[in-house]
């Protein structure tokens, strides 16, 4: 759509002239009107004639006879000037000036703006525009979480455990998440017996790298020499239950594809009753291996593994709802 200014402008333009144009014929006017010459003044009359020798010089030759010097003569008075005419008043045409002026000033600003206006010739067609490029969205990027250490050998009693029991880290574009639900292990050899051990095991190891791992230990004192299947129908006696809480990098991760291998010393902790966590001062050296066993579905497949303690090994109960993996992305 065109802009209203140079319409606007060219209003104003002719505006200017015709006030210019009337101004100027004022002036014309009025000078033609002060040039006039100013009526002739009316003759004096004229003497009529008297008589001849009106005037008797017998007095002024009784006077002053023949040879007798005579009176200075009169000098005449020089005849009245008249006063010269009186010209046209300056102040109508000093203000016909400035309002011409002014119009003029008007006009050459109205020109100004038109030629400004004026739309710019191009020579050729307009170049074509640059495509607008919209830059690809940045990977999204997860901040890596701060884990709190873990000490690698606390003393029984020693306070400041369970920090990391209820945390996990983000699994970004590819992370891993398992759990494994194992079999009894043997802990230590008695004098009478032996105590075991009923492990589950949880871990997240996000895209960074960055791991942490949760164990969870049900003890029991038993008097063969193995962990049985079932402690509480074998006849052993439950003694609590430990857990542990072991992060990156004292967490050590190991990918190929799928499959997760853990590696570290956990320290347990107990949780009694109505008191704090506190450390049982025993840490064990564990491995964990954790795979899937079936199809994925939803992203999810059901795993399996086992947990190594020297020579001791646990394998994963086959229960799909206990032991799973799940691969983000």
């Amino acid at each position: 759509m065109d802009s209203p200014a140079p319409l606007v402008a060219w209003v104003v333009l002719g505006a200017a002239l015709l006030a210019l144009a009337a101004v100027v014929a004022g002036l014309l006017l009025t000078r033609a009107r002060g040039g006039l010459p100013p009526p002739p003044a009316a003759p004096a009359p004229a003497r009529s004639p008297g008589p001849r020798w009106a005037v008797d010089d017998l007095p002024g030759f009784l006077e002053a006879p023949p040879g007798t010097p005579g009176p200075p003569p009169r000098t005449a008075a020089p005849p009245p000037v008249a006063p010269a005419p009186a010209g046209p008043d300056p102040a109508p045409r000093t203000l016909a000036g400035l309002a011409a002026a002014g119009l003029a000033l008007v006009a050459v600003l109205a020109g100004l703006a038109l030629g400004t206006d004026a739309p710019e010739v191009s020579a050729g067609p307009p170049a074509a525009a640059a495509p607008m490029t919209t830059p690809p969205p940045a990977a999204p990027t997860t901040a890596r979480p701060e884990l709190p250490p873990v000490p690698d050998d606390p003393l029984p009693g020693e306070r400041g455990a369970g920090l990391l029991a209820a945390r996990s880290v983000p699994l970004g574009r590819d992370g891993v998440t398992a759990r494994l639900a194992l079999g009894g292990l043997v802990l230590e050899q008695r004098a009478v017996g032996v105590t075991v051990g009923y492990p589950s095991v949880s871990v997240s190891v996000g895209s960074d790298g960055t791991a942490l791992a949760h164990l969870r230990l049900t003890t029991w004192n038993c008097l063969g020499t193995t962990a049985p299947a079932d402690p509480r129908t074998a006849g052993c006696s439950p003694t609590g239950t430990e857990y542990a809480d072991l992060p990156s990098p004292a967490l050590r991760v190991t990918r190929d594809g799928d499959d997760l291998r853990l590696t570290g010393r956990f320290p347990t902790y107990t949780r009694p009753s109505g008191t704090p966590p506190a450390y049982t001062g025993r840490v064990y050296d564990l491995t964990v291996t954790v795979a899937p066993t079936g199809p994925a579905r939803n992203g999810e497949a059901p795993a399996g593994g086992a947990l190594f303690l020297g020579t001791e090994r646990a394998e994963a109960l086959r229960d799909p709802l206990l032991s799973r993996i799940r691969v983000a992305g």
